[in-house]
């Protein structure tokens, strides 16, 4: 492994809670970012240093090939020019520059024929708190790491993971790093318990100092089963609780495309039963349909690690 440092919708009601905000919220410390050097994972890219410099977190840009070529990383996304180009390095910055942001990025190149194991023998050495990953849903079986892949990955690894959609540009400007971020979905449930999905949320937008910002709960089912919630209060930010009847996964996807929501927050056991293992998980049946990015969030992802490859 070569390593370069660097550097009916029914019921709806508006409410404002009253949790402090530092309740719940998630330190994301370690980044990782599997590319295959695709446009698709360019976007995914951006997304992940965007979130690293936005949270002072280390950064990971993982590629994993066959015969371990590029010994010079030069296929690799260049961080400082992003940065430069986004405003937040001076042009031809050096590497002193990058390092006073206060986070790190490494390269990763590894050696291998299964990218799944490869991840997940890195992410067992050092856990990931975020993964952020590109999908290719319009051509799935000829990219390296393709929507099963990179479910597979997330599942096997229980690592709480950003799925970018190829077709989209998410929320994250690969040119400017402008960050939109209006309306968020979070879909809930009583299995898994919703909570981690709005921690996440709310870990993203303070995070990335988002505001205003609208985060729908949703919620399919009757209103008198709705599941509990502690949803955080601050300056900026409007929560929605609605509840609508229906299949599941495609009112969560009306809902997403009808109010034209930049995010997707899910809580997800992934495969869970019989017909889980048939048809995926909801959360999997989403993405692969959503036209914005979805965040899967493991359910006590904080408190796992990685299963041994």
């Amino acid at each position: 492994m070569l390593i370069k440092p660097s550097a009916q919708r029914g019921h709806e009601k508006e409410k404002k809670m009253v949790v402090p905000i530092d309740e719940g919220l998630l330190r994301i410390r370690h980044i990782l970012h599997p590319t295959d050097f695709s446009q698709a994972s360019m976007t995914a890219f951006g997304h992940a240093l965007k979130l690293g410099l936005s949270m002072t977190s280390d950064l990971t840009i993982l590629h994993v090939d066959p015969i371990q070529a590029d010994p010079d990383f030069e296929n690799f996304p260049r961080v400082r020019a992003t940065l430069s180009r986004w405003g937040v390095l001076r042009e031809g910055a050096t590497k002193e520059d990058f390092l006073a942001l206060g986070f790190g990025v490494r390269k990763m190149l590894s050696k291998g024929d299964n990218p799944v194991a490869s991840i997940l023998q890195l992410l067992w050495r050092k856990p990931a708190d975020l993964m952020v990953l590109a999908t290719h849903p319009e051509d799935p079986l000829g990219k390296w790491l393709p929507d099963t892949v990179g479910q597979s990955l997330a599942r096997k690894s229980r690592t709480m993971s950003l799925f970018v959609p190829g077709h989209c540009d998410g929320f994250v400007s690969l040119d400017t790093g402008n960050v939109r971020i209006q309306r968020i979905l979070i879909p809930i449930d009583h299995r898994p318990h919703p909570q981690a999905a709005v921690d996440a949320a709310c870990t993203l937008v303070a995070g990335l100092g988002v505001r205003p910002v609208m985060c729908e709960v949703l919620y399919v089912g009757e209103q008198s089963d709705r599941p509990q919630l502690r949803l955080p209060q601050r300056d900026g930010w409007l929560w929605k609780e609605s509840t609508c009847t229906g299949i599941v996964v495609d009112e969560i996807l009306e809902t997403a495309e009808q109010h034209q929501s930049d995010l997707i927050v899910m809580a997800t056991e992934w495969r869970h039963g019989f017909l889980d293992a048939l048809l995926g998980s909801t959360t999997e049946r989403v993405l692969r349909r959503a036209d914005c990015p979805v965040l899967a969030v493991p359910v006590n992802h904080s408190a796992m690690t990685p299963r041994r490859p």
